[in-house]
C-alpha cells in the first residue's frame, strides 16, 4: 500500500510539470489551434519591450543574487561565534516567514520620498518640510526591486547555510588555521567557505531562477516603463490574443534560467581557479577589528531594514493622520482594523482554506513518500523535489494554465489548491528529509519487538519522536500557500480571492493604510504557524508521559 500510494504521488506531483511545460511549448510554436493557431517567436522579438525588459530582469536578478551571497558570507565570517550570531539565530525564521508581497510594502512605505526612513532625520537633518522629489519608488533602474530581493533572500540563503556549518565542522577548522598562523577572515575563506559553497550551491540557483522570474515583487517594486520580463508575460498571457507570444516567452524565460545557471558553473570555475592560487600563496593576512566592526555594521544595518519594513507596515494600519515630515502619527486609530476586517473575511477566508489543504496534504505526502523510501520501496531521487523550484513559475503556470483551459478545470478551487500544493511540498519534503532519515532504527524495532504494529510504531513512536520537524516542515508549508500569488492568479481565473491577490491587484489604487493592513494580516499569518511551531513540540515534550 505504501509503495502504490508513493506511485500515485509520483504522478500527482509530476504530471502538473508535464503538462505546464508541453502547454508552453505547443502555443509557443501554433501546435494548439484552439488557443494559438501560429507560432509566437516573431512577434516577441518584434516587441519593443522585450530587449529592455530582458535586460532589466537579468540586471535586477544577477545583482540581487550576488548581494545575497556576498552578505551572507559577510554574516558568517564576521558574526559566527558572537552574541550577533545568537540574535541571528533567532531572528531569522521570523523575517523568512514574511511574504515577499509584504516584505515589498512595507519597504515602499520605508524609502519612499514620504517614508519612514526620511521622517526620521527630517527636517532637523535633512531640513526638509516636504517630500524630496531627487528620486521616486519604484525606480526606473530597479534599484528598489534589488534591495527588496536582497532583504527577502538572504535571510533564506543565511539560514540554508548556518545548517550546512555542522557538516563542515567550523570549530575544527578555525582552530587549525588559527594555529598554523591565518587571520579569521583567511580561515574561513581558505578552509571554510570552498566546503560550505557546494552545499548550498542548489539553494543559491533557486533564489537566482525565483529572482529572475518573480512577478508580485516586481509589480510592487520594479518599474513600469519597460517592466521586468515575467511582468511583461503576465500582461500578454492575460491578452486572449497574445498566448503564443506569451507562451513563447515563457520558453525563452526557461531558456535564459538556464544560461544563467550555466554562466554561473562557469564563473564559479573561475573562481574556484583562482582561489586555489592564492591558497597555494600561503599568505595569512593580518586581523584587523575595525574591518570586522564594520562589516558587522553592514548585517545588523541589513537586518534593520527588514524590521523596519514590518515596522512600518504596523504603524501605518494603526494610523489615522501622519503628515509629514512628523516622525509618528499624530493620531491613531482602530478603525482600519475594524471596518476593513469584514471586506476582507472573504479573501482571509480563502487564504487559509488554502493554506491548511496544502499544509495537511503536503506533510501526508511527504510522510509517504519518505516512508517508502525508508523501506526501499521507493528510490531515494531528492532532485525532483527540486523542478518546479528552479524552472520559473512563468513557465509551467503558463502551461497549466493553458491545458486547464482545455479541460475545464480552471477557476476551480482545487486546481488553486493543487497548484499551492506543488509548490509547497518540495519544501516540506526536504525539511523533513534529513531527520527522518537519521531518525535511529532501533526505536522502531524495540516497538516491533514488544509487538506493535507498523501504524501503531508509526504514530505512537515516530511521529512523536519527529514532532519538531513535522510542526516546522507544516508552518513552512502554510507560509509557502499565503504567499502564493501567480499560481492563485493564474488557476483561479479570478474567482478566488486571496490576501495577496488582493494587496497586489489593489496597490496603488488603495488608502496607503488599508494596504497596510492588507499587508500585515498576510504577514501575521506565517507568523503564527511559525509560533505554533516553536510552541507545539515544547507542549508535547511536557505533557507527554514518562
Amino acid at each position: 500500500m505504501i509503495r502504490t500510494a508513493g506511485y500515485i504521488l509520483a504522478v500527482l506531483f509530476s504530471l502538473p510539470i508535464i503538462a505546464g511545460l508541453l502547454g508552453s511549448v505547443l502555443p509557443a510554436f501554433g501546435l494548439l489551434p484552439p488557443l494559438a493557431a501560429t507560432e509566437g517567436f516573431t512577434e516577441l522579438f518584434a516587441d519593443p519591450r522585450f530587449w529592455p525588459s530582458i535586460f532589466l530582469s537579468l540586471k535586477t536578478a544577477v545583482i540581487a543574487t550576488l548581494l545575497a551571497l556576498s552578505l551572507t558570507m559577510l554574516t558568517l565570517v564576521c558574526a559566527h561565534g558572537t552574541r550577533l550570531w545568537r540574535w541571528l539565530n533567532g531572528l531569522l525564521p521570523p523575517l523568512l516567514a514574511v511574504p515577499h508581497a509584504a516584505i515589498a510594502v512595507g519597504l515602499l512605505f520605508l524609502i519612499a520620498p514620504s517614508g519612514w526612513f526620511v521622517r526620521l532625520f527630517s527636517p532637523s537633518i535633512t531640513g526638509w518640510e516636504r517630500p524630496p522629489t531627487a528620486w521616486v519608488v519604484p525606480d526606473s533602474g530597479g534599484w528598489s526591486l534589488i534591495l527588496g530581493l536582497v532583504i527577502k533572500e538572504t535571510p533564506f540563503l543565511l539560514l540554508a547555510a548556518a545548517a550546512q556549518l555542522p557538516a563542515v565542522k567550523v570549530d575544527a577548522a578555525l582552530r587549525i588555521g588559527r594555529t598554523l598562523g591565518y587571520a579569521p577572515a583567511r580561515c574561513w575563506s581558505r578552509l571554510i567557505l570552498p566546503q560550505l559553497y557546494p552545499r548550498i550551491r542548489l539553494t543559491l540557483l533557486i533564489i537566482l531562477a525565483f529572482n529572475l522570474s518573480v512577478v508580485d515583487m516586481a509589480i510592487l517594486l520594479g518599474p513600469g516603463n519597460p517592466p521586468t520580463f515575467s511582468v511583461l508575460l503576465l500582461s500578454l498571457v492575460n491578452d486572449p490574443g497574445s498566448r503564443a507570444v506569451a507562451s513563447a516567452g515563457a520558453l525563452v524565460l526557461a531558456a535564459g534560467v538556464g544560461l544563467v545557471f550555466l554562466s554561473t558553473f562557469m564563473l564559479e570555475k573561475l573562481i574556484s581557479y583562482l582561489a586555489a592560487r592564492r591558497r597555494e600563496s600561503g599568505h595569512r593576512g593580518n586581523a584587523l577589528p575595525v574591518w570586522r566592526g564594520l562589516a558587522q555594521g553592514v548585517v545588523i544595518g541589513g537586518l534593520l531594514l527588514s524590521v523596519l519594513a514590518i515596522v512600518t507596515l504596523l504603524i501605518w494600519s494603526f494610523a489615522r493622520r501622519w503628515r509629514f515630515p512628523n516622525i509618528l502619527p499624530t493620531e491613531w486609530t482602530m478603525q482600519h482594523w475594524g471596518s476593513r476586517l469584514g471586506e476582507f473575511a472573504s479573501p482571509l477566508f480563502t487564504t487559509l482554506t488554502l493554506a491548511l489543504f496544502t499544509m495537511i496534504f503536503a506533510i501526508v505526502a511527504a510522510i509517504i513518500w519518505l516512508e517508502a523510501e525508508r523501506q526501499n520501496k521507493l528510490p531515494k531521487i531528492d532532485w525532483i523535489w527540486y523542478v518546479p523550484l528552479l524552472v520559473p513559475q512563468v513557465t509551467l503556470l503558463f502551461g497549466w494554465q493553458a491545458m486547464a483551459l482545455l479541460t475545464g478545470t480552471d477557476g476551480k478551487w482545487l486546481s488553486v489548491a493543487y497548484s499551492h500544493w506543488v509548490y509547497a511540498i518540495p519544501y516540506v519534503v526536504l525539511i523533513l528529509a534529513v531527520a527522518w532519515r537519521e531518525l535511529d532504527p532501533n526505536w522502531n524495532n524495540a516497538a516491533s519487538v514488544l509487538g506493535a504494529g507498523y501504524w501503531r510504531v508509526l504514530f505512537r513512536v515516530r511521529l512523536p519522536l519527529m514532532i519538531k520537524p513535522v510542526c516546522q516542515a507544516a508552518a513552512v508549508a502554510l507560509a509557502v500557500s499565503v504567499a502564493q500569488y501567480l499560481p492563485t492568479l493564474l488557476l483561479g481565473a479570478g474567482r478566488h480571492q486571496t490576501i495577496a491577490i488582493e494587496l497586489v491587484t489593489s496597490f496603488g489604487g488603495v488608502d496607503r493604510r488599508v494596504i497596510a493592513v492588507l499587508a500585515s494580516v498576510q504577514s501575521v499569518l506565517p507568523l503564527i504557524a511559525f509560533v505554533l511551531a516553536l510552541w507545539i513540540p515544547v507542549y508535547f515534550k511536557v505533557k507527554r508521559p514518562a
